[in-house]
């Protein structure tokens, strides 16, 4: 998939499990290239202690849960993905498209 980390950057955005593009940027490319540090495990685990959804399915919010936890939502991302590319007009699909768009220009 091209731009892999730019379209999660923008799925971890549109789904708050990051506080800003930045830090969704950090946290795309660290799950992206399979290296999480301990600075952006915690970094992640911080953003995320509050999200009720990251909560309820791993519990207690720790760094060395957060990082198999984000490995996750990259498969469900890409499979969300795949899917708003090949249907355009599905809702979703649109907003994900606009949130890109506003963050990285046209949508390639």
């Amino acid at each position: 998939m091209e731009n892999l980390e730019k379209k999660f950057t923008v799925w971890l955005l549109t789904r708050k499990f990051a506080r800003n593009l930045e830090e969704a940027q950090a946290f795309a490319k660290a799950v992206v290239e399979g290296n999480c540090s301990e600075e952006i495990a915690s970094q992640m685990a911080e953003s995320n202690r509050s999200n009720m959804d990251v909560m309820m399915e791993i519990g207690k919010v720790t760094p060395e849960k957060i990082v198999p936890f984000m490995q996750g939502k990259l498969e469900l991302a890409q499979k969300c993905i795949v899917f708003w590319e090949e249907h355009v007009k599905d809702t979703n699909a649109i907003f994900f498209r606009r949130k890109y768009e506003e963050n990285y220009g046209s949508y390639d």
